[in-house]
């Protein structure tokens, strides 16, 4: 009951701190998760199914590095690479008694306004025997799915797409790259790692959010639990803070980088009896759950690579000390919102027009003080095309450009 308590409180917190809002466009790109897609990943990614990689027909099984088969890693390459993103691998070693010779896989989306601030939405590919399904097939299915999804927009921060090895003898595979981002001083602002997710014996929904008091961390896990209402999946999140060291997330925050795991309900009193042996196969799934699960990092990921959390705050005071204008998201479906401000009290005309110049609404109009404005504007009559919204404040006059896509 307690931690039931201090979750609904850290909900209205957030509420009213950042006012997270339901979003169409956040609703249409979760609505495009593919069950059938994400089994099919899955049934490869643990041997059920051959695949074609490069001319040859194959079966994958085991996977991971520990068993010197990179057929996995390969198939997630080309996967990514058939989303027109940009796709890399991450070769990394380590000497001693036992050395480790592993294959990072990660692709980057680059984002519109900030392309040099990421967020991370990953998984891992190895396993720690044959099939593995739910551990963790189950998350880089996920991770392959929303770069399906996503790669066909374009969002405010860059999102890279990463799926790690050598995860299961030491998260080896993602303490190299985050140690790499370290090095190089790279802005990360988030880190979603994708754990296993397709076991829920019970059918209750239940799910585990990990996370720590590292930069934003926790911020980032209470996002992930307001998407989940905000969008009524059936599902039922649980925020563990201090959560689990044992999973990719913990190389983020051994870097001081802002990161959360999460999972089905591994802490939460639902554990997967198959876990780490090879009846760890798909027919345990309970694929409705599998499927929202993989609904709500979509969501999240949408949301987070839309409109940044941690600057939010710092924009709104700079707007209020100059003009400005912006609108998201964008591209958008049927809604989006128009924000504007206006350092001091002046008459105002908010208007958008069609791509050939046509005044199609005016949003707001009159003698308005200083502050910050937003105008939620409702597109569902128009057809998808390019539009403009255009402010004059005063003396000050701008104009951008929105895309509406169905």
């Amino acid at each position: 009951m307690k931690s039931k308590i201090i979750i609904l409180l850290q909900f209205i917190l957030y509420s009213f701190c950042f006012g997270q809002s339901f979003d169409p466009f956040i609703e249409g790109l979760m609505n495009q998760t593919n069950l059938d897609s994400l089994v099919s990943y899955v049934r490869i990614l643990s041997g059920e199914d051959s695949v074609v990689i490069a001319g040859s027909t194959v079966l994958i099984t085991p996977r991971g590095s520990f068993f010197e088969n990179d057929l996995a890693a390969d198939y997630i390459k080309s996967k990514l690479e058939s989303y027109g993103l940009e796709t890399y691998d991450h070769h990394f070693y380590k000497a001693g008694l036992y050395p480790v010779i592993g294959r990072n896989i990660y692709s980057i989306q680059r984002g519109k306004t900030y392309p040099d601030k990421y967020f991370f939405y990953c998984a891992h590919w190895d396993a720690i025997t044959e099939y593995c399904a739910d551990d963790n097939a189950s998350g880089v299915a996920g991770v392959l799915e929303a770069a399906r999804i996503l790669s066909k927009y374009q969002f405010e921060y860059s999102i890279i797409y990463a799926l790690w090895d050598y995860e299961e003898l030491g998260t080896y595979g993602s303490w190299y790259f985050a140690s790499r981002c370290d090095s190089n001083n790279t802005d990360i602002q988030g880190v979603l790692n994708f754990e296993m997710s397709g076991w829920d014996s019970d059918d209750d929904g239940l799910m585990d959010i990990h996370t720590k008091d590292i930069i934003n961390s926790v911020s980032l896990a209470n996002i992930m639990f307001i998407v989940d209402s905000l969008y009524q999946l059936p599902l039922k999140p649980i925020i563990y803070n201090p959560g689990t060291n044992a999973s990719d997330h913990w190389s983020f925050w051994h870097f001081n980088y802002s990161a959360i795991c999460f999972s089905e309900a591994y802490w939460g009193g639902d554990f997967n009896p198959y876990y780490h042996s090879s009846e760890d196969r798909i027919d345990k799934f309970n694929l409705a759950y599998f499927h929202n699960v993989c609904k709500l990092g979509i969501a999240s990921l949408s949301t987070l690579a839309t409109e940044n959390f941690t600057s939010s705050v710092q924009e709104d005071i700079a707007a209020l000390h100059s003009f400005y204008l912006n609108n998201y998201p964008n591209p958008f479906n049927n809604a989006t919102i128009i924000q504007y401000a206006i350092p001091e009290a002046c008459n105002i005309s908010l208007d958008v027009y069609s791509s050939i110049g046509e005044k199609i609404v005016n949003l707001s109009k009159g003698y308005e003080k200083a502050g910050k404005y937003e105008i939620h504007f409702n597109a569902s009559d128009l057809p998808s095309g390019v539009y403009f919204y255009r402010i004059q404040a005063g003396n000050f006059i701008e104009t951008k450009k929105m895309i509406l896509l169905r």
